[in-house]
């Protein structure tokens, strides 16, 4: 709550913005006064760039009501539902004014979305699921089976945000709406819209980093997401001169998916490992989540006046104003620091992100690069 005011938070990727975020919104806006969402950068969990870019999608959100939208990591947009909701349920658990989450559902019944969530916990505790996938079943199916109903991707991922809510003791509430299953859906709008990128633009980079690997110039085992097995299947498959999309149907099996292979190829573009992220993966409960800074893209004029009430480190954007005040206003993050000889360190996050939308940019054909080192205010 700020001021009194009853905040309703919402977790999405917009890609694109479509006729169910509004329905969303006016939803939340009957559960609260102010709406904030979360919203994936420049590419998103199927492991592909977003169909528009970050602050074109960002503006959309903006002008449907939505009063300040901080960016997920790309570390975690690019990541397992699991991991996806876990980092923003600490993000909004972090911020310790929200007071409700609301997200779709087709089940739309929260009293058994709670029932699969305590299941959920139950089986990353004993690592159920574990034996499922190498039976060579998808995440999916695997914990379709367990409970015993086939679940949408939207209900697994509400699923998710309810088990981190309950594994962090958040005070959040979470309501879930029926989704409108009359409207046309994401992956039937992106079908009809010709992207500014895609993941063949960066076929050549993926075959400059495995034919570096494969003389032992680089290594990346570490990558994020990549397991023995698939990174002994990328280096066997490093001799073939493929495009990013036909290399990722070669190297798809029973027991991984086509979207797992493509973040992980991303996160080997990016230099995505498991030691530069902020959460200990060992952790199959729970995850141990550290929160240095957040990246709000965009926000309404009228929320301005409660930033000053937002005590985790935040960026409004990443220039060197922006750091200025970053570090004069959070001396103790470790998210940015000043080095002897006056200049700006940067943690692993940061320098991932921005990365991220230099290699977006560079490759896409929109004009509008200028929102690249600026915040949306509307």
């Amino acid at each position: 709550m700020l001021n009194g005011k009853k905040i309703v938070a919402f977790i999405c990727e917009c890609n694109p913005f479509h006729e169910g975020h509004k329905r969303l919104i006016n939803s939340a806006f009957k559960e609260g006064d102010i709406v904030i969402a979360i919203m994936s950068g420049n590419f998103v969990q199927r492991g592909e760039p977003a169909i528009y870019d970050k602050y074109k999608r960002c503006s959309e959100l903006l002008k449907n009501g939505v009063s300040m939208v901080i960016e997920l990591p790309i570390e975690y947009s690019l990541s397992s539902a699991k991991y996806f909701a876990s980092y923003s349920i600490a993000i909004l658990n972090k911020l310790k004014f929200v007071d409700k989450l609301i997200f779709g559902s087709k089940i739309n019944n929260i009293d058994k979305l709670s029932e699969f969530a305590y299941i959920n916990i139950y089986l990353n505790e004993n690592n159920d699921i574990k034996k499922y996938l190498k039976e060579g079943y998808s995440y999916s199916y695997a914990i379709s089976r367990i409970y015993g109903k086939k679940l949408s991707p939207n209900d697994i991922l509400a699923v998710e945000y309810i088990s981190a809510l309950k594994q962090t003791k958040s005070k959040i509430i979470p309501i879930c709406i029926k989704r409108n299953n009359d409207l046309p859906t994401a992956s039937e709008l992106r079908k009809k819209i010709i992207p500014a990128i895609k993941n063949d633009d960066f076929s050549s980079i993926l075959n400059f980093k495995l034919l570096l690997a494969k003389n032992k110039i680089c290594n990346f085992s570490n990558t994020y997401l990549m397991t023995d097995d698939l990174y002994n299947s990328i280096l066997k498959s490093s001799n073939k001169n493929l495009s990013f999309t036909k290399r990722a149907k070669l190297l798809q099996t029973k027991n991984i998916t086509l979207a797992n292979i493509k973040r992980v190829l991303l996160n080997i573009i990016l230099g995505i490992n498991k030691n530069n992220i902020g959460m200990n993966l060992n952790t199959a409960i729970n995850p141990k989540i550290k929160i240095d800074y957040i990246r709000i893209l965009g926000l309404k004029k009228d929320f301005t006046c409660y930033l000053k009430q937002i005590k985790v480190p935040y960026l409004l954007s990443y220039n060197n104003n922006a750091y200025k005040a970053f570090v004069k206003n959070f001396p103790k993050s470790n998210a940015i620091k000043l080095n002897k000889n006056g200049e700006y360190k940067f943690s692993p996050s940061i320098m991932i992100n921005i990365f991220a939308s230099d290699l977006y940019n560079l490759f896409s054909k929109s004009k509008n690069t200028e929102a690249t080192t600026k915040s949306l205010i509307l």
